[in-house]
């Protein structure tokens, strides 16, 4: 994906490269609508799961109910589904989840692994698994389809370490978040996550844009603040901006630096 944007922007601005970071397009759900392209289906749920997805660009936004049911299909049923029909029980359950690149290439070109009638147990494992999807998405988010937000089932939340031992008034002012989060495993803002919770476990949490020929130009951002101490008014204030995919100026030159600055903290050491 990275490479098809670079191929498109022959000079890249500070604002490309922004987006860039922040692009949730995933080629791999673009190749699998492909592949329900010529679908259909008689039952109700899986007709509706093929009509969802096949208008669908694979961008992955934080708003989309198409993201939301295609990453509950390839992780909780496409995967296991595709191991279930071509290997033997005791293989399959031998197997935690097959390899991206080989799923996809098993289901584009099926005849090696599903044998005779390949394409028709292909589709019939695409339908199969969609439906199981669809079913999955009504318990997470209710019936209606239009409603459902691939931000409301995957999200981020800062834990710090002492949850465990603290009370409700403690984890309030020490965890942040959560935040609906976009995009997936392998879409270039990277949102790696639990597939028993959807709890987004790992991505980029820092980004940097450098501009070489004028460093004051340069744009970062963290999460989730500019303080460790939970006292401050800084602790979680990066937080929501991070979420939102945007960014703080990150100066360099003392003079840039000194005229932002809004607190110093001076270290004594002790008589």
């Amino acid at each position: 994906r990275i490479a098809q944007v670079l191929s498109r922007t022959p000079k890249a601005s500070i604002e490309d490269m922004q987006r860039l970071q922040n692009d949730v397009v995933s080629l791999n759900a673009q190749r699998l609508v492909a592949l329900l392209k010529p679908l259909s289906s008689r039952d109700p749920k899986k007709q509706a799961a093929l009509s969802l997805l096949k208008g669908w660009n694979g961008e992955e936004g934080a708003a989309s109910s198409a993201a939301a049911l295609y990453e509950v299909w390839w992780s909780r049923h496409l995967g296991r589904g595709l191991l279930q029909a071509v290997l033997a029980p005791q293989e399959a359950r031998l197997v935690d989840a097959p390899h991206a690149s080989v799923l996809l290439q098993t289901l584009e070109h099926p005849s090696p692994r599903f044998g005779a009638n390949a394409t028709a147990k292909r589709d019939a494992l695409l339908l199969a698994s969609l439906g199981a999807a669809w079913t999955d998405m009504e318990r997470l988010q209710g019936p209606d389809g239009r409603r459902w937000e691939w931000g409301k089932t995957q999200f981020s939340y800062f834990l710090h370490p002492m949850t465990p031992i603290l009370d409700n008034a403690s984890r309030a002012l020490l965890n942040v978040g959560p935040f609906p989060r976009g995009g997936g495993a392998y879409t270039v803002n990277v949102s790696g996550y639990r597939p028993e919770n959807f709890w987004h476990a790992h991505g980029p949490s820092f980004r940097m844009v450098l501009d070489v020929g004028n460093w004051d130009n340069s744009r970062a951002i963290n999460t989730p603040g500019q303080s460790g101490n939970p006292a401050s008014r800084h602790y979680r204030d990066l937080a929501a901006s991070w979420s939102d995919g945007k960014y703080f100026p990150l100066l360099y030159s003392r003079a840039a630096v000194e005229k932002a600055t809004k607190e110093t903290i001076e270290l004594v050491p002790a008589e």
